[in-house]
């Protein structure tokens, strides 16, 4: 299966845009961290009440400059993360219609509207998470990672090696876990979320026939007892959702109550000042926004797969594509999966396998282009030999085989004979015949 035809080539050609997007998001994440240990430096600065302001007067420049900073690079890079994005996005869109588009009708015969649609309106926009929210929170998570523990190893080996073990259960353990937990569950979501798309795409398509077979309850009804069953797997993962962010924010309070005792021994050995203890506690929470997303963002690689799967299925990237049954090929409701060429032939057939010695058909080539016309009326002449065939027309193309034609008009018959005898005798019918049969 190659799925990863939707989500490498794309790395390669805006791999320098992707580069330029991790370093914003590393330099966002900084920045925040640094506002808050300035601001608990100068919190406790302040505390000690120093006789000038120029003693604080440092600190109050980086609070200022790190906090105007943070979010003008944190603007910069949605703007150029979402930037570089919708460009994908519209190329994933440009590339899927021109796969649908020359093979149309046949990807039609193989494929419900409904799934056609999914994969237009869903998957491709599915599909902007996976750099948004999965690949590019995950590498500036681990980049952080790296970061913070070597930079507490310039201070304390022991407990670097302790804070690498709790950032570890945040960034490997909990989303190790959590997608154990959640990948059936979030791939049965996915499929069966598509599925009711489906289902009501192609419902809304064919509304008509529910509402004349009087089946417009048993439809409501099936699909509310298909929604209900999304609706009970999707709490289940919002269940998880809150136990996971309840595990993850216990182990920031961890880190939180290890910082305090850490920075407290610190400072009453002399080894740091007092005014530093706040600084390095209150950094804990900027940092702790990296490294909580990752759950998330590795829980929904399931849903990505799904997407992945039916876009290389479509797009006939498959290897497990479904080949042509023959006979066996389901019509599906009222033979949507065809052409109407294709079901009007398919209604012939099943007249034809009858074998009845009187055959009515009303407009049996409405719609057809020339060629499919002129084929399917030799079939029904080729295989109507010797029986009683009344046909209703507003087209004159193969009167000519009638043994009687019957011209009526409001209801009374206003012209009867053979196609011969009609274009001898009946100036009117002679001008219609030659309007609608010009090679004649």
């Amino acid at each position: 299966m190659k799925q990863g035809s939707w989500i490498r080539p794309y790395f390669r050609l805006y791999s320098g845009r992707f580069v330029l997007y991790l370093i914003l998001g590393v330099l966002t994440l900084l920045a925040a961290g640094m506002l808050m240990f300035t601001s608990g430096f100068l919190i406790s600065k302040s505390a000690l009440q120093p006789y000038n302001i120029l003693l604080v007067y440092v600190p109050i420049v980086g609070v200022r400059t790190f906090g105007i900073g943070r979010a003008v690079i944190h603007y910069v890079e949605r703007l150029v993360g979402h930037d570089t994005v919708l460009r994908i996005l519209a190329k994933m869109r440009v590339r899927l219609y021109r796969v649908l588009e020359p093979q149309a009708l046949f990807i039609r015969s193989r494929f419900r509207t409904g799934d056609i649609l999914g994969a237009l309106a869903d998957d491709i926009e599915q599909l902007q998470n996976v750099y948004i929210r999965t690949v590019f929170p995950s590498v500036v998570a681990l980049i952080l990672y790296a970061a913070a523990v070597v930079a507490m190893g310039v201070f304390d080996v022991t407990f670097a090696l302790l804070l690498a073990a709790y950032i570890f259960v945040l960034v490997a353990v909990l989303p190790y876990l959590s997608l154990r937990l959640t990948r059936a569950t979030n791939e049965e979501v996915k499929r069966e979320r598509n599925g009711l798309y489906q289902k009501l795409t192609d419902a809304v398509m064919g509304i008509g026939d529910w509402v004349i077979s009087g089946r417009t309850a048993e439809f409501l009804a099936s699909y509310a007892e298909d929604e209900a069953a999304v609706a009970r797997k999707d709490r289940k993962l919002r269940s998880w959702a809150r136990w996971r962010s309840l595990i993850g924010h216990f182990v920031v309070g961890l880190v939180v109550v290890s910082m305090v005792y850490w920075a407290g021994g610190e400072a009453a050995a002399g080894r740091m000042d007092a005014t530093l203890i706040a600084a390095f506690v209150l950094i804990v929470f900027p940092l702790s926004d990296a490294f909580l997303p990752v759950s998330e963002a590795v829980e929904r690689t399931p849903q990505y797969r799904v997407s992945l799967d039916r876009l290389a299925r479509i797009s006939g990237e498959g290897g497990d594509a479904p080949l042509p049954q023959g006979m066996n090929t389901p019509m599906r409701e009222t033979g949507r999966r065809f052409s109407g060429g294709e079901r009007q032939r398919v209604a012939l057939a099943r007249i034809l396998l009858q074998d009845t010695p009187v055959l009515i058909l009303d407009e049996p080539t409405v719609g057809l282009d020339p060629r499919t016309e002129r084929e399917l009326l030799a079939t029904i002449f080729r295989t109507t030999q010797g029986k009683s065939l009344i046909w209703v027309t507003h087209h004159l193309v193969g009167a000519e085989r009638m043994d009687e034609i019957v011209f009526m008009e409001r209801g009374r018959i206003v012209m009867r004979g053979s196609h011969a005898e009609l274009l001898a005798r009946e100036p009117r019918y002679r001008n219609l015949y030659q309007l609608d049969c010009p090679e004649e």
